[in-house]
C-alpha cells in the first residue's frame, strides 16, 4: 500500500514504525527523487520508503522536521536497501546532513553476479519477478505541487520490489562466494569525500599538463574560485565559468576587468560582478616551483594496440568469474596500469588476484614491465 506523507502529523504518525524498526533492526527500501538542474547541489524533492508492504512516500519539500528519517538513515541495525546508491547518498548527505549506513545496492550486487554494471533498477525487477514497470515518471519535474497520483505510485513502485531484489541479490553473492567481494566494493560508498567537493580541491577534476607552469596555477586557483562562488550561490559550477572558458581566460594575458569582459567568458549579465572577482584571483596568484600537473603524452598506436589485448584479458576473465566487465575493470583503468605500473583501483583487494596480477605478468612476459 503507498501512503503520501506531505503534512508533519503524518510524517509524527509514522514515526512510531520507524521507532520500532530502529529497535527490533531488519531492513527498510530507499530511493529519492530530485532535480539536479538549476541548483549546486541536488535538490531533495521526495524520499521513499519501503517498510514490509507498505510504501511511504514523503514530500520533503512540505514536511519541514525529517529528524525520524535522520535516525533511521544512522540505525546500525537496519539495513538501508538502494538499487544505484550513489546519487541517493549524495542527495541525501547534502540535505539532511547524514550518510545512510549500513546500505545494500542492488544494482552493485548484482553486477558481481553477471549483470550489466549499470543495469537499471525496472529492468532488474522484469528479470528477478517478471513484473514491468512503467516508466512515464522518470523525467518528470518532482518540484512540481502538487503530485499527481501518477507520480506518487510510480514513486512507490521504485521501493516496492527493492526487497525482493535484495533477499535475491544477496543469495547470489553468497551462494557464488563474492560476499566479501562486494564488501570491499561498498566499503568507498560510505566516503563523504565522495559526495562534498572542497573548493580547494576543485582543481583535481580539470587536467592542465599542457599549460605553462604559471598559467597551471593560475587555472587552479581559478577553479578552486570558480567552485567556491558557485557553492556560495548554489548554482552550477558551470553557470559560473564552463571548463573551457576557464582554461582560456586561465592563459589570457589580461591585467584589466576590461580585459576579461573583451574575452567574453563570462554571461552578460554575471561578467559585471564575476569579472573583478576573477581579476582579483589573477592577480594574487604566484606561480610555484613545482607543477601542479604532469603533461601526458597521448599513447601511441602500438601502446594501444598493446592495451587492447589487456583488455582483451579483462574481458575473459569478466566471462571467467560472471562479473560486468566494468565492475572488473575499465579501459581506463588498464591504461593507467601500463602508463604507470601501478593502480589503487587494480592491484587491491579482490581484483589484485584476478585481475591486477594477472596483466602485470603478462607485461613482465612481454618484456614491458
Amino acid at each position: 500500500m503507498n501512503h503520501l506523507i506531505e503534512e508533519q502529523y503524518q510524517l509524527t504518525e509514522l514515526e512510531p514504525i520507524i521507532q520500532t524498526l530502529c529497535e527490533q533492526g531488519g531492513s527498510v527500501s530507499v530511493d529519492t527523487e530530485f532535480l539536479r538542474e538549476k541548483t549546486y547541489n541536488a535538490k531533495l524533492c521526495l524520499v521513499q520508503l519501503g517498510i514490509g508492504e507498505h510504501q511511504y512516500c514523503i514530500d520533503v519539500l512540505k514536511v519541514e522536521n525529517l529528524e525520524p528519517l535522520v535516525k533511521l538513515f544512522v540505525a546500525s541495525n537496519v539495513v538501508k536497501l538502494f538499487h544505484a546508491a550513489r546519487q541517493d547518498m549524495e542527495v541525501i548527505l547534502q540535505t539532511l546532513n547524514v550518510l545512510p549506513n549500513p546500505i545494500f545496492d542492488t544494482q552493485l550486487a548484482a553486477a558481481f553476479c553477471g549483470a550489466d554494471m549499470q543495469i537499471g533498477y525496472g529492468a532488474l525487477v522484469q528479470e528477478v519477478t517478471g513484473v514491468e514497470l512503467p516508466k512515464s515518471q522518470s523525467r518528470t519535474d518532482w518540484t512540481r505541487r502538487p503530485l499527481t497520483s501518477d507520480q506518487i505510485k510510480y514513486a512507490g513502485e521504485d521501493v516496492a520490489y527493492l526487497e525482493t531484489l535484495y533477499h535475491h541479490t544477496l543469495a547470489q553473492l553468497n551462494s557464488q562466494d563474492k560476499l566479501s567481494w562486494y564488501e570491499q566494493e561498498l566499503e568507498s560508498y560510505y566516503d563523504q569525500s565522495l559526495y562534498l567537493i572542497d573548493p580547494e580541491s576543485a582543481y583535481q577534476r580539470l587536467s592542465g599538463g599542457m599549460l605553462k607552469i604559471k598559467h597551471q596555477y593560475l587555472l587552479k586557483n581559478l577553479a578552486n574560485w570558480r567552485e567556491s562562488t558557485a557553492q556560495e550561490r548554489d548554482i552550477p559550477r558551470t553557470w559560473v565559468i564552463r571548463d573551457d572558458k576557464l582554461y582560456e581566460l586561465a592563459q589570457s594575458a589580461v591585467k584589466t576587468e576590461g580585459d576579461i569582459l573583451e574575452l567574453g567568458v563570462f554571461g552578460r549579465k554575471s561578467g559585471s560582478y564575476l569579472a573583478l572577482q576573477a581579476l582579483n584571483v589573477i592577480k594574487s596568484t604566484k606561480t610555484g616551483d613545482e607543477k601542479i600537473w604532469r603533461r601526458i603524452e597521448p599513447l601511441t598506436k602500438a601502446d594501444k594496440a598493446f592495451c587492447s589485448r589487456m583488455m582483451k584479458m579483462v574481458s575473459v576473465s569478466s566471462e571467467k568469474l560472471d562479473v560486468a566487465q566494468a565492475l572488473l575493470a575499465t579501459r581506463k583503468d588498464v591504461e593507467s596500469l601500463y602508463r604507470h605500473r601501478q593502480s589503487k583501483k587494480l592491484l587491491r583487494g579482490w581484483r589484485q588476484e584476478y585481475i591486477g596480477q594477472p596483466l602485470m605478468e603478462f607485461l613482465a612476459e612481454e618484456g614491458v614491465v
